[in-house]
């Protein structure tokens, strides 16, 4: 099982390798193509728009498909986008495929996840096989962001594009060699998955994520001019810096992917008090290098790697169906947009100053914790008078 399981997680590292790549190289960027750093962080916005819209519609139209076949699918035109994308010299012509790939990413999200508890040995075993794909999340974050600042600093920043299109082709055979051939889902599971999504409790659990990792989009974006014009560190500091923060968000991952079942809403509170705590501080001190370097990589550990808590909850509600999963991935990369759309015009207003996008998400952090506390306080008992005779007392529950 897990040899299949680990060809999906380096399905979700590549798409998630190609969500973070703009953001490692936003100086270059804007320098070679003549725009704003605030320009090129809609180019962020973009892509994940494009899997927070696009995703869903795909998922939805392929939803009779055979999985391993609609992942292959998707990932062979992925690469060719992203090779694509240095052909024209233009930020239009950028901005046009980001959204493109998006949308493919999107949909290859929601359905490694989906497919991955398909393939768990049991129902008890659903938690541990979506953990595992999900780890592509950090492994991405790890090698992505840092990789692309680094091509970038030294191929320019095309390079990050033909690299990563030949990452995906590589994912394309180890994917067709590995993955297991399973039907299609039936009538009667998608037209269920479908129905889930009608439910207020798992839409109220989707603002939790969108809001949650929205917060660490409107700082996470905006890391590398902070590091450089605020902090004072040079491009290979930053580049180092970067690579230390994947890293201590894929620890954060496993940990949390540990505990995530038995304790989302713990995991979340803590998270969510780490997140605020953390970016207040980069807006406050962010010329202060040391302080600045220590509250990068606190977000690390409490920001993304709260996705494992966050699918828990979504699960607990909705299933892990290829609907619930997708729109899940696309209202998660919905916040990415929000934040980094934020963000950017938080830079704008701030006459070009990083560490107001570290305020913006500083705020989006406290929606998202005053949003969770709202569907977890304990249920009101009423009193004998509003009970009535033949009325029982309910327990206090979470949501």
């Amino acid at each position: 099982m897990k040899r299949h399981l680990y060809a999906l997680m380096l399905t979700i590292m590549v798409v998630v390798m190609s969500e973070f790549q703009t953001a490692g190289m936003m100086p270059q960027i804007a320098t070679d193509l003549g725009v704003s750093t605030g320009q090129v962080g809609t180019v962020v916005t973009l892509y994940a728009l494009g899997m927070a819209l696009g995703g869903p519609v795909l998922a939805y139209i392929l939803r009779h498909r055979p999985p391993k076949g609609v992942l292959l699918v998707l990932v062979a035109a992925y690469a060719v986008l992203e090779v694509m994308v240095p052909l024209v010299h233009e930020f239009w012509w950028l901005a046009a495929l980001r959204v493109l790939t998006g949308c493919l990413s999107g949909a290859a999200y929601g359905i490694a996840v989906s497919f991955s508890a398909r393939l768990a040995r049991s129902p008890e075993k659903v938690g541990e096989a979506v953990s595992i794909v999900l780890g592509g999340i950090m492994i991405g974050t790890v090698i992505g962001l840092p990789l692309s600042h680094f091509l970038a600093s030294r191929w320019g920043w095309q390079s990050s594009f033909f690299v990563l299109g030949i990452a995906a082709f590589v994912v394309f055979v180890v994917s067709w060699l590995a993955l297991p051939a399973r039907d299609a889902a039936t009538s009667d599971a998608a037209a269920q998955d479908l129905r889930n999504l009608r439910q207020p409790r798992l839409w109220a659990r989707y603002a939790v994520s969108l809001l949650t990792i929205g917060a660490a989009f409107a700082g996470f974006s905006y890391f590398t001019p902070l590091l450089e014009q605020s902090a004072g560190f040079t491009s290979n500091g930053t580049t180092w810096i970067l690579l230390a923060y994947g890293v201590v968000s894929f620890v954060g991952n496993l940990v949390v992917g540990k505990i995530a079942d038995r304790h989302a809403i713990g995991v979340l509170r803590v998270g969510h008090a780490l997140l605020f705590v953390a970016l207040a501080l980069l807006g406050a001190f962010s010329t202060v290098s040391a302080l600045a370097l220590a509250m990068v990589l606190v977000v690390g550990v409490a920001g993304v790697p709260m996705n494992p808590a966050l699918v828990a909850r979504v699960a607990q509600v909705g299933g892990t169906g290829n609907m619930v999963s997708t729109v899940h991935a696309s209202l998660i990369t919905l916040g990415i947009a929000v934040g980094s759309a934020a963000g950017a015009a938080a830079i704008s207003l701030a006459d070009q100053t990083p560490a107001a996008a570290m305020w913006l998400g500083a705020g989006l952090a406290v929606l998202a914790a005053l949003a969770l506390a709202a569907q977890t306080r304990p249920a009101r008992h009423p009193s004998a008078a509003e009970a009535g005779p033949s009325s029982s007392t309910p327990e206090s529950r979470r949501s």
